[in-house]
């Protein structure tokens, strides 16, 4: 079940807030666990025991870490539970990729059975992970067992985010406060992140999918290439944004604090800046959990380099069990640690740090093809023809396809380019001149996104394509 779906809309959705909110206090969260684990079933049916079992093991594992105090001991317990979150997750996503890479390396000929990979294990295993360090550290953990299944299984945020850390979560889970405002501001962020979703993300992934589907970028020209490829770019940005919007909004219906994942990162002026806006509970996570314990940046140079290009890796092998995966990570490894100690984009002139914002986006881009391609092979060739002379020669053959992309797309495009860039919120603040909204521009904005919500409902209710791309991770 997937937030834009018509079953979620019309059913779940709208059952789940009326029954939170006719029930007493002390069955709220009973109720919203219950709910959240019926969500996850539906998507994982067969799965759902395992899920449960990883619960359980966490909570026990936090208590047992509270309640005795030699450090060995304590070290032991926690080492146990990693041990147990960890393997899962290697089993279920990277066990199959770690065999065949040995087998291509060594000629063998190791068979590993065919694992269903649970949706958003790798969202809810670095939950489980930052509860019983958190415990480790000297938070307190949850003798009820409904609140850590909340915190782990809250169904807005459960399957793609935004990571939630213990510590900022826990005050919450016994007590929060809801009100009208936050049901209405939370609703109206649902409805914005719907539209995201539908209207841009959905659109973007028919040109991405035409460009990348293919599996021949030597047949494609370069415009084509670049047509796919920031689409694809777009349709990443709008569906993981939108997604996070839905899941802070509906957070917030239920008196949670979710926090903020994006920032509108494409404003960024360098690559720091830009990833510190860009799906910011994960890169949250990476410097509480391996980051800052590995040393930071308090131990030299040459470690830090390391630190950083260690975190770097495991943030691409994080998304996705795949080799495309793990030298995303390592190119921007090395571009960080270069714009960190050598390039200064933010001690530079303004026409410098103009060139250098069009470069780094250009590059964010051109990596999107590793995220999108089968394989590295592949990526590369599409990235060398996107910058060949002879690619940009259009045949007869080539024009008319062009054209008729062009015609299909390109208002999709425009609307994702001037949105990411921040350009109609500008605009209305340059017209204001910092003085306060009026409320016919509150009322037009409400309209705007009633309309724009009415005509996602009509794409879903025909049917139209509906991914959900950070599910795979």
């Amino acid at each position: 079940m997937v937030f834009s779906s018509l079953i979620f809309l019309l059913l779940f959705f709208p059952v789940t807030v009326v029954v939170y909110y006719l029930l007493p206090k002390q069955l709220r969260n009973l109720w919203l666990t219950a709910a959240s684990i019926a969500f996850y079933a539906c998507g994982e049916p067969k799965l759902v025991l395992l899920f449960l079992a990883e619960i359980v093991w966490n909570w026990a594992g936090a208590l047992i870490l509270g309640r005795i105090h030699p450090k060995p001991w304590k070290k032991l317990v926690l080492i146990l539970c990693l041990i147990g979150d960890l393997g899962i997750l290697i089993l279920f996503k990277y066990s199959r990729f770690l065999v065949q890479s040995i087998n291509n390396l060594f000629g063998a000929a190791f068979r590993l059975p065919a694992f269903v990979l649970p949706i958003g294990i790798s969202f809810y295993t670095f939950q489980e992970i930052s509860y019983v360090i958190d415990v480790y550290r000297g938070e307190t953990p949850r003798k009820n067992l409904i609140e850590v299944a909340l915190y782990l299984a809250f169904f807005p945020q459960l399957i793609a985010g935004p990571i939630v850390l213990y510590q900022d979560i826990a005050p919450q889970l016994r007590n929060r406060s809801t009100d009208w405002d936050g049901v209405s501001s939370g609703f109206i962020r649902f409805c914005a992140g719907m539209c995201k979703k539908v209207l841009l993300a959905n659109q973007l992934a028919v040109l991405a999918d035409h460009v990348f589907d293919l599996s021949a970028p030597g047949t494609l020209c370069s415009p084509m290439l670049w047509m796919g490829t920031i689409a694809y770019a777009l349709q990443l940005f709008f569906d993981f944004s939108g997604y996070s919007d839905m899941a802070v909004g509906l957070g917030a219906m239920f008196g949670f604090r979710l926090p903020e994942n994006f920032r509108d990162p494409y404003t960024a002026w360098n690559m720091k800046e830009f990833f510190s806006r860009w799906h910011i509970t994960l890169f949250a996570w990476l410097r509480n959990y391996i980051y800052f314990p590995l040393g930071g940046s308090r131990k030299g140079k040459w470690k830090t380099i390391r630190n950083l290009m260690i975190v770097w890796i495991l943030t691409g092998l994080w998304h996705g069990a795949n080799w495309t995966f793990a030298v995303w990570g390592f190119l921007w490894g090395i571009l960080i640690v270069l714009e960190r100690f050598c390039i200064h984009p933010e001690k530079r002139r303004r026409a410098f740090q103009v060139c250098y914002r069009i470069l780094f986006l250009m590059i964010h881009v051109l990596f999107c093809c590793l995220f999108r391609s089968p394989d590295v092979i592949f990526a590369f060739r599409m990235i060398g023809r996107m910058f060949s002379p002879a690619a940009w020669i259009l045949s007869r053959a080539q024009l008319p396809v062009l054209s008729i992309w062009w015609h299909e797309s390109w208002i999709y495009l425009l609307a994702g380019i001037l949105l990411s860039f921040c350009v109609p919120q500008r605009l209305c603040q340059a017209l204001l001149r910092d003085k306060d909204s009026p409320d016919w521009l509150e009322s037009a904005k409400l309209a705007c996104l009633g309309l724009c919500m009415a005509l996602a409902i009509s794409f879903l209710v025909n049917g139209s394509y509906n991914p959900f791309l950070y599910f795979q991770f």
